[in-house]
């Protein structure tokens, strides 16, 4: 499929509580008029963005996975449910929200295996960051927290309104130790980021980042579903 063609997918993560739900709303109510989105959301089994908010409207669907982590456990499970969103909602753009407790790694090996790589295109991954978390060392030394901030290309600085200026410039100097650079970091004010960050993206995101750890991959081990399965039944 042309790459133009191909639906884009971005995915925000973030550590538990982080803000990702209220950004996510954010980006719904300034989606453009002439797109579909899809917004595939786990949080432990609790839906933080809840289709019956979207009911009224056809441009808007959400899917949830409850019961664990997406980016591992639920890698068969969530294969299926884009594969089912693609073919019978077929939306223009592709939101995935993964458990604040999950690895970013697992979803971009899925996005790029043999049963996608011709249908998404992987957009920057966003990663929120909430300032006053810094400041306790068993979230600041966390694997998952280090690794979401260190694998994201952009970064939403959120909960601003509620940190203080030496949080806010602690956040600054964390975010100035990732290399690469992020290619946006972005202060949200009232929950709210620019859809513009999303939508002027560009270019697919580059197939440089490290593997999916090893503790994943075991986790994550399912039967593979061949390309076959884009045979799409009708809607």
């Amino acid at each position: 499929m042309a790459a133009a063609s191909r639906v884009p997918v971005h995915i925000v993560t973030g550590f538990l509580g982080s803000g990702k739900t209220t950004l996510i709303h954010s980006l719904i109510e300034q989606k453009p008029v002439d797109e579909k989105w899809a917004i595939l959301v786990n949080e432990f089994g609790q839906i933080g963005i809840d289709q019956a908010m979207f009911d009224a409207r056809d441009d808007v669907v959400v899917k949830g996975l409850p019961g664990g982590c997406l980016c591992c456990q639920l890698a068969f499970v969530l294969q299926a449910a884009l594969v089912n969103l693609l073919a019978r909602s077929k939306p223009d753009r592709v939101i995935i929200e993964p458990s604040g407790l999950g690895h970013p790694a697992g979803l971009l090996d899925l996005l790029r295996g043999e049963a996608f790589q011709d249908v998404v295109t992987v957009q920057d991954i966003i990663a929120t960051l909430d300032p006053r978390r810094l400041d306790e060392a068993r979230v600041r030394e966390h694997d998952t927290f280090q690794d979401q901030l260190h694998m994201a290309d952009a970064i939403a600085i959120t909960m601003g309104e509620q940190a203080s200026s030496a949080q806010h410039q602690q956040a600054q100097q964390f975010i100035g130790t990732l290399w690469p650079a992020r290619k946006w970091v972005y202060t949200v004010e009232e929950g709210v980021l620019p859809v513009s960050l999303i939508l002027d993206s560009g270019q697919a995101r580059q197939q440089d980042q490290p593997a999916m750890p090893a503790e994943h991959q075991a986790l994550a081990a399912s039967p593979s579903l061949e390309g076959a399965f884009f045979d799409f039944p009708p809607p």
